[in-house]
């Protein structure tokens, strides 16, 4: 039985098995036809050799007009489409007026180009809205003058291209550039004399050597960094940012780098003109900046520490406003550290040519400010104390000590936000909503 149904089975020749069939390409090449022709009709139909570009000629003349002056691209069908609009929106107010009178040309022309003359020698080391000169106009209180001031009119603006200095040379790469820098970058000897012995910076040759020393760590700040880290866990992981203020050369934030720290060093223009240029050329990340009487340009709760080594900085003064700016930064659980006056004033109290009744006074001021923040003192040992902001605010709330909570202010916002005695409040921590 088995071997007569397998006798009656059917076998199709090979060549009938291997023979192609075209019926699916068929369809599919028609399928794609007739998407393209619907398409087509859908858009206008197809273009005579007699029709204009549109738009092709719209897209590659288009001008940077304000949308009100430009005019809307029609369609074939007649639908009207807005054009997109690729007016600048930073230009300054000069820039403004002048585009506003050439408006109807600029239209139909190719875009303005302008160019700058190189500035005179003398503005190698220009930085815009930090004159020394002009800054002097302004308030000494609460070092006003130290802060940010750009020229009001336009007659004191520059349009020049500031110029490198003579004999610039391109940086040394990392990590060589830690401890060396061209001479000819940053021209300068003043540090050289006058922090001779404390072992900032010395000139060698063609080069700036940066021996790693500090006015509070006279055996290098490696081992300043390794006195903190017995104080703050900086092996971790929980510590990636921090905040070095009056950086000077930026040795601590240069030293942190190999710990896997990122430090951002600002320290203000001063008599030793820009110490921030030495950062830069050693490939330390800083700014030109001050505490004085704006915030800090940083949002809240962005630095897992701050630094200050004899920065000089009045922390006690104005309501401890200085200090509250430190806590806007600082994350919670984050460290403030803070080594000379007023710290180890016993020690230190005749070389810093002031009483122990006034540094002792400054001190206890300073505590006072921290603990109204609801700050814990983790330690002082030596020339270093530090402090560690709380991870939240329920027991400070339930303080009578602490300080008012302000929840109308934005934390955030910093770019030229005046610290004024109403803003002497305390940041809340945001509420978090689990659903």
């Amino acid at each position: 039985m088995g071997v007569r149904s397998a006798a009656t089975k059917l076998h199709i020749p090979p060549s009938a098995a291997r023979r192609p069939t075209f019926l699916p390409f068929v369809a599919v090449l028609l399928l794609c036809s007739a998407s393209y022709l619907i398409g087509v009709w859908q858009h206008g139909g197809f273009a005579t050799p007699s029709d204009k570009p549109a738009a092709v000629s719209t897209a590659t003349a288009v001008a940077c007009t304000n949308v009100a002056a430009a005019p809307k691209r029609r369609t074939r069908s007649g639908a009207s489409s807005p054009s997109l609009d690729f007016s600048a929106r930073h230009a300054a107010a000069a820039d403004d007026a002048l585009d506003a009178s050439t408006a109807t040309a600029a239209s139909s022309a190719a875009p303005r180009r302008s160019s700058y003359p190189a500035c005179p020698a003398r503005y190698s080391e220009y930085t815009p809205c930090e004159d020394v000169e002009r800054s002097l106009r302004f308030p000494r209180d609460r070092l006003v003058y130290r802060e940010r001031h750009c020229p009001a009119s336009e007659r004191e603006r520059l349009r020049c291209l500031v110029p490198a200095p003579p004999g610039y040379r391109t940086p040394f790469p990392w990590p060589a550039s830690r401890d060396v820098a061209w001479f000819a970058n940053a021209p300068h000897k003043e540090l050289t004399v006058e922090k001779a012995v404390q072992n900032w910076i010395r000139v060698d040759g063609d080069r700036l050597r940066f021996p790693g020393g500090g006015t509070m760590f006279p055996n290098g700040a490696d081992a300043y960094i390794d006195d903190i880290a017995k104080l703050v866990p900086l092996h971790d992981g929980s510590i990636r940012t921090a905040l070095d203020t009056g950086c000077g050369v930026a040795s601590w934030g240069a030293y942190l780098l190999s710990r896997d720290i990122l430090a951002m060093s600002f320290a203000p223009r001063d008599s030793h003109e820009a110490q921030v240029q030495f950062a830069l050329e050693r490939g330390v990340p800083a700014m030109i900046g001050v505490l004085a009487s704006n915030r800090l340009t940083y949002p809240a709760r962005a630095f897992d520490m701050a630094h200050c080594s004899r920065c000089l900085i009045p922390w006690q003064l104005y309501d401890g406003l200085y200090l509250i700016e430190v806590d806007r930064v600082l994350r919670p659980g984050g460290y403030w550290i803070l080594s000379g006056p007023p710290i180890n004033w016993n020690k230190y109290w005749k070389g810093w040519e002031r009483t122990k009744e006034d540094l002792n006074a400054e001190q206890q001021a300073i505590e006072a400010v921290a603990r109204s923040l609801c700050w814990t003192k983790v330690k002082e040992a030596g020339d270093i104390a530090v402090w560690q902001k709380p991870y939240n605010h329920a027991g400070c709330k339930a303080s009578k000590s602490s300080r008012p909570f302000c929840s109308r202010k934005n934390p955030d916002a910093a770019w030229l936000v005046p610290g004024t005695p109403h803003t002497h409040l305390m940041y809340p921590y945001r509420t978090i909503e689990l659903n």
